[in-house]
Order: structure tokens, then sequence, then C-alpha cells
């Protein structure tokens, strides 16, 4: 995800006052927690960074 938004890991984890660690597991399909993380990495492959900011 991070590739397509041309975003790193580190920025987008920045952009949601996440870690790094949850990012990474959330782009390769580890974080199967249906918590806010989650979500807002959900939200941000369907809608792009616009939507959360």
């Amino acid at each position: 995800m991070t590739e397509s938004l041309r975003l790193s890991q580190a920025v987008l984890a920045g952009m949601l006052n996440t870690s790094v660690s949850t990012v990474r597991k959330g782009e390769i399909g580890d974080e199967k927690s249906s918590g806010p993380s989650s979500k807002l990495l959900d939200l941000i492959e369907r809608k792009g960074p616009e939507a959360v900011l």
C-alpha cells in the first residue's frame, strides 16, 4: 500500500499516529485485528490518505 501511495511506512505511521510495525503488519496481512489502526489502513487503501487528513 505504501508503494502505491508513494509514502514510506514511517510517514504513513506518523500520519496515523501508530508504529511502523503496525503499518508493516497491515501491509503484509499479519494485522488481523479490527482495531482503529486496521480500520484506518483499510480506509487509506480504499480512498487514499486524504480520507484521514
